[in-house]
């Protein structure tokens, strides 16, 4: 019996797995393909460039149509409106200074307080342990530098998705790609949301750029019995550690809390455009010849009776085009004609400001405030109050994610971060109720907070400062006439006669304070 050849055996081991439909295949080839890529042989900077850069930059312009459509469904556009709000940031400079100005208001200047301690407890060193590491973890996360981008980007897209990333000592917030998370639960920590697992199937992306259980999400995902389930991709996130910074958290649809300035923001490119369409108008000018007509009545009448030539007629066009500066154009026609310009009321030139105003009009905030308008005092107030109240609320927002974070890493004893409402524009007035409150046995910590240093800062600084014993030593009060007693010249230093009123110079006349 001869025996066959092994080569014509099929080899069992090398036979592909079936795949039994398209999508499996599909699922299949993107995964072979992802793993050559995380490949350190063909790591490319372009593709990580490209991927950091559309976590927060895919600017899309739209026409006024557009716009209004996608105002009226934004349920339905809403990766389209925040692609048009990062365009409108970038094109228009009222609209870009408006976000801006709204995001740096609040300071983020806060306070540490312990939640489960009484006195006792806080005189022990497993409190004190407890409660410098809050202070660390709070220092860690850089609430002054942080949350104000955080907030620019809240504003801009009305929500922003982020992770907390701890490498040993530091802890940071990962911006998350918007387009791949999705909101899917309402929690006590807020709003939670779901990541899409095919972004790491993108070319260029790396696992490793990522927290450390993104490798078993991963994992889950890339072992998928079946496709068949659609929804198997996502992945839920834990909200502690996945914040969603959301504006306006009344709803889970993305709605740009700026989208009502949308359309006067476009209006102010567009009026740009116009006015530039307008004055180049104006310099233009149309010079009219009229070819002459033979006057002669002898004899039958003819039409079309030319006293010139028409080839002298369109050299001497011709030489008078080429003698006229650009924006001058020359014509000749038979017809009488007047000269033509494109002059129009003055009153237009004004069609930009127009479109500002109604841009601040319609944002709420006053436009002194960006270097227009007339000034009011009483108004310009109100308005910042305005302003203020519009963003301090996100204060509650930063609360609650420091807070459940800390619960997790402060063992038995609770501290929780509180950011008092204090802005830019307040905090002189936060400062002095205060001191007034300080001198009636209230806190001094919010007298440090106020004036925009760390409570924490502010006692190493005093203790510092006592051991070095600065005030005796070095900073001792200089000697005035307000503090001597016996000097005839003392009290207020007099006022130069040429700062004194009418009134103020007939009382220093007549000796009137001496009488």
């Amino acid at each position: 019996m001869t025996r066959k050849n092994n080569k014509d055996t099929p080899n069992v081991n090398t036979t592909p797995p079936k795949i039994e439909n398209r999508e499996d295949y599909a699922l299949q080839f993107a995964k072979a393909l992802s793993s050559s890529y995380q490949s350190g042989s063909l790591f490319s900077p372009l593709w990580q460039n490209e991927l950091l850069k559309s976590l927060n930059m895919s600017p899309t312009t739209f026409d006024r149509k557009k716009i209004e459509e996608m105002i009226k469904n934004p349920k339905a556009n809403e990766d389209a409106l925040k692609d048009l709000s990062q365009y409108l940031f970038n094109v228009v400079m009222q609209f870009n200074r408006l976000v801006n100005y709204y995001s740096t208001i609040p300071t983020f200047d806060s306070f540490i307080v312990a939640t489960n301690a009484d006195e006792e407890d806080m005189k022990s060193t497993a409190f004190k342990k407890s409660r410098r590491k809050a202070v660390d973890i709070v220092e860690k996360l850089s609430p002054k530098s942080t949350f104000p981008n955080i907030l620019k980007g809240v504003i801009l897209e009305d929500a922003k998705f982020y992770y907390v990333r701890e490498f040993g000592d530091s802890v940071t917030l990962q911006e998350m790609p918007a387009k791949y998370c999705k909101i899917v639960n309402k929690t006590e920590y807020g709003y939670q949301y779901a990541f899409n697992m095919y972004y790491f199937l993108q070319s260029g992306v790396n696992i490793n750029d990522f927290a450390p259980e993104f490798s078993e999400y991963y994992s889950d995902f890339a072992n998928a019995k079946s496709s068949k389930d659609r929804y198997f991709y996502w992945q839920p996130l834990d909200p502690i550690k996945a914040p969603v910074f959301k504006f306006d958290e009344t709803r889970a649809g993305l709605t740009p809390p700026l989208m009502g300035l949308f359309l006067d923001s476009a209006e102010i490119a567009h009026y740009k455009s116009l006015l530039k369409t307008k004055t180049e108008l104006e310099t233009w000018k149309i010079i009219v010849g009229q070819i002459p007509m033979k006057s002669d009545t002898k004899g039958a009448s003819v039409a079309n009776n030319f006293a010139i030539d028409p080839n002298v007629a369109g050299q001497y066009t011709a030489i008078l085009q080429a003698g006229v500066p650009n924006g001058v154009k020359v014509a000749t026609t038979p017809f009488e004609l007047k000269t033509v310009d494109f002059n129009q009321s003055q009153t237009q030139n004004n069609i930009v400001g127009y479109s500002q105003q109604n841009f601040y009009q319609a944002a709420g905030s006053s436009p002194v405030l960006f270097g227009e308008g007339a000034l009011n005092a009483s108004g310009l107030q109100a308005s910042i109050k305005v302003d203020e109240g519009y963003v301090v609320h996100m204060y509650r927002q930063f609360e609650r994610f420091i807070n459940s974070y800390l619960k997790s890493k402060t063992g038995k004893y609770r501290h929780k971060v509180v950011f008092p409402d204090i802005t830019v524009f307040n905090w002189n007035e936060k400062l002095e109720a205060y001191l007034k409150a300080a001198q009636f046995g209230y806190s001094k910590t919010l007298v440090s907070v106020a004036m925009g240093i760390n409570p924490d800062d502010m006692q190493s600084l005093l203790t510092y400062e006592n051991s070095i014993n600065l005030v005796e030593k070095y900073l001792v009060p200089l000697s005035s006439s307000h503090v001597q007693n016996g000097n005839k010249d003392g009290g207020r230093p007099k006022v130069s006669d040429s700062d004194l009123s009418d009134d103020g110079a007939k009382t220093r006349d007549l000796d009137l304070n001496n009488r």
